[in-house]
């Protein structure tokens, strides 16, 4: 069973540590599909589809090393999977979003709340989809021995980094001057994605990377709390009975989640996108140089 754990190791070459957190998702999310675990079904489906997103991330960060081909397979491997068990995770956030709404704004959703439950129960993960996912992912963990990994060195994450990084930085600037629900979405998929590669890279310097990925941690959850008021308001509109007041609490919130999300982006995202890279490899060099001065053993006299 490979460790689980969501970072390169310190001493860990590049290509033993990539395939074992590969591996580590997998199994983790394997375990929660199977019921090994002390999680609910509802908790489960939640915690496999959070490892299909560390998985995507992990194939953007080595995209330059593992090439297209692989790249596109695994991708599009771990985004069926998150897709087969989608119904009940999003039925759920509604829920979630619209209790954090009701205690924030004092509304009296109950009709909304209702409808919400009972389309829970309608599109919930079935035993088929399950089975689905499990049998992809027990595939797709025997084909992580062919990636092609070779280079031990930062190389190995330069392009996908600097690429991730790139685009996020787009989306922010997009989304300063033009704040539309796709935009927002976006950018709160590339903040994750960054997010996700500062802690597998965390062991170059782990005070500050560890820091800065708490940083975009904290700008997700902002744009991840925007997007899903704007998917409750919109699914409300179609399927609940009005509620008075929802769609000026939604627009107060958002407003409110949008201005400290640019307020993040804007420290996050200060740097150009190579000379945010370039940083990153002299830590990266300087945490290797370190270890091995380290290992070199210590003469006498």
């Amino acid at each position: 069973m490979a460790s689980h754990a969501y970072r390169l190791k310190a001493g860990e070459s590049v290509p033993s540590g990539v395939a074992r957190i590969a591996r580590g998702r997998i199994d983790h999310a394997l375990e929660e599909l199977r019921g090994e675990s002390s999680s609910t079904p509802e908790e489960a489906v939640h915690e496999a589809r959070k490892d299909m997103k560390k998985l995507r991330a992990l194939l953007r960060l080595v995209r330059g090393e593992v090439g297209d081909r692989t790249y596109r397979r695994e991708n599009a491997c771990f985004r069926d999977v998150a897709r087969e068990l989608a119904g009940m995770r999003d039925a759920d956030v509604m829920l979630a979003t619209l209790a954090e709404l009701e205690r924030r704004e004092s509304l009296a959703a109950g009709p909304l709340r209702q409808a919400l439950e009972a389309h829970r129960l309608r599109t919930g993960a079935g035993r088929q989809a399950v089975a689905g996912a499990i049998e992809m992912l027990g595939t797709a963990r025997d084909r992580v021995a062919a990636w092609p990994l070779e280079r031990d060195s930062f190389e190995a994450f330069e392009a996908g980094l600097e690429r991730a990084y790139r685009r996020g930085r787009r989306a922010f600037r997009e989304v300063r001057e033009r704040p539309t629900i796709e935009g927002l979405h976006e950018w709160r998929k590339r903040v994750k994605e960054l997010w996700h590669h500062l802690g597998l890279l965390e062991r170059a310097w782990p005070p500050v990377l560890g820091a800065m990925g708490a940083e975009a941690h904290e700008l997700s959850d902002r744009l991840g709390d925007d997007h899903d008021l704007a998917v409750l308001l919109a699914w409300a509109g179609e399927h609940a009975p009005e509620v008075a007041g929802l769609d000026e609490a939604v627009e107060r919130e958002r407003a409110r989640l949008q201005r400290e999300a640019l307020e993040l982006g804007a420290r996050l995202y200060a740097d150009r996108p190579r000379a945010f890279v370039r940083r990153k490899r002299r830590w990266w060099r300087a945490e290797a140089l370190a270890a091995e001065r380290l290992a070199l053993p210590h003469s006498g006299g």
